[in-house]
């Protein structure tokens, strides 16, 4: 795995999973450790409500994230 990919996955390990990011939805390299510390969501981050995110439907607790496995 390369230094990039090991740093995005570091952060997805370290609550960036928890925060609705996957490897295909990250943010910048820069912003990594704030979005982190801050715990922004990933919809905050985009500038959406969690409902426009997710198309209409809330992803609260219930259990349905899905996240996109490492290639």
């Amino acid at each position: 795995m390369g230094k990039i990919k090991d740093y995005c996955q570091d952060f997805l390990e370290g609550g960036g999973y928890e925060l609705g990011y996957d490897m295909d939805n990250l943010p910048e390299l820069g912003e990594m450790d704030n979005v982190k510390k801050e715990k922004i969501n990933v919809w905050e981050y985009k500038g959406l409500s969690e409902k426009e995110y997710y198309g209409g439907k809330t992803n609260g607790n219930d259990n349905h994230k899905t996240t996109a496995a490492c290639d």
